[in-house]
């Protein structure tokens, strides 16, 4: 095994990609491929491989955690992201490996292995979402009724949104030059997002570098929310079904309210021969015990020829 080692991969258009290698250099190539967008990519996620089987490739996409500029939102779409991804398989010299995310990551996998199938042994994908504007709407505004404080909260926030397109005013409020402005629209969606994706869990009080953090990853959330991930819903759909074929492996909560348990139900029925595998009394939690279990037993059966 190999002690996780970091680099900076210049991908055109101004950004470097914070890349960290970790786990054994002769295991299964793994690649992860982190939520938000914009998110960034937690170094806990390594306590979910194998760190003698894997060989873990983790990075920052375009934009976020670490990688350079942060927070930036041009050149930055889903295709430059596809693009970033096979530019550092080139880099390290990897012939296929397995792609593995959750969330917005599952929908970048699919995104990926749809344009460069050849590279990908296999697919791993949790708490998948969907493009389009379903999953956005559902966030912002169908949850209303299932949680209607939290909702209430972010409302109140964004009186100027009158209760209606809470995405857009958010967009407009963390674009603002006035730091104090942006701040208070990120720390209301972060309320939001923890009361719907862990309900109950003490809230989170960041400090100043972290609200200045936390105003660049929603600012680039929302630079693809608003664009519907840059990705066309029913095409998308449509080049789930040219993946038959692919190994690929469907984790899903069946409490999930950030990323519906219903994507799960149309992927498997448009991905042939995928595996879908629920997981009872859990939500979007990546570290809760019962998805960290399936998500490791998923793991450890390869991915096939």
């Amino acid at each position: 095994m190999s002690e996780p080692s970091s680099f900076l991969l210049p991908v055109g258009d101004g950004h470097r990609l914070y890349v960290e290698t970790s786990g054994n250099p002769a295991g299964e190539p793994v690649v992860v491929l982190h939520g938000g967008p914009g998110s960034g990519c937690s170094p806990r996620l390594r306590e979910l491989y194998d760190p003698e089987r894997h060989f873990l490739v983790a990075f920052d996409q375009r934009g976020a955690g670490r990688s350079e500029p942060s927070g930036e939102t041009r050149a930055n779409t889903t295709a430059h992201l596809v693009a970033d991804l096979e530019r550092l398989r080139g880099h390290l010299g990897i012939a296929r490996w397995r792609v593995t995310g959750g969330s917005w990551g599952a929908t970048l996998a699919l995104a990926y292995a749809m344009a460069h199938r050849q590279a990908v042994s296999g697919l791993v994908l949790r708490s998948s979402f969907l493009p389009g504007r379903g999953n956005v709407e559902h966030f912002f505004a169908g949850l209303a009724g299932e949680l209607p404080a939290a909702w209430q909260a972010l409302s109140t926030a964004l009186p100027e949104a009158g209760g209606r397109d809470l995405l857009a005013a958010l967009t407009t409020r963390l674009s603002e030059p006035e730091p104090a402005i942006a701040e208070v629209a990120a720390l209301a969606w972060l309320a939001y997002e923890q009361a719907v994706s862990s309900p109950g869990a003490s809230a989170a009080k960041p400090d100043a570098g972290q609200r200045a953090a936390l105003v660049r990853k929603y600012r680039l959330q929302a630079h693809y929310l608003q664009a519907g991930c840059f990705l066309d819903a029913a095409a998308f759909l449509a080049g789930c079904e040219a993946l038959a074929g692919l190994p690929t492996v469907l984790i899903h909560g069946r409490e999930d309210r950030v990323c519906p348990p219903a994507n799960a139900v149309c992927l498997q029925a448009h991905i042939p021969g995928s595996r879908l595998i629920w997981v009872d009394g859990c939500g979007h939690d990546p570290f809760h015990p019962a998805m960290a279990e399936a998500w490791r037993s998923a793991l450890a059966v390869p991915p096939g020829p």
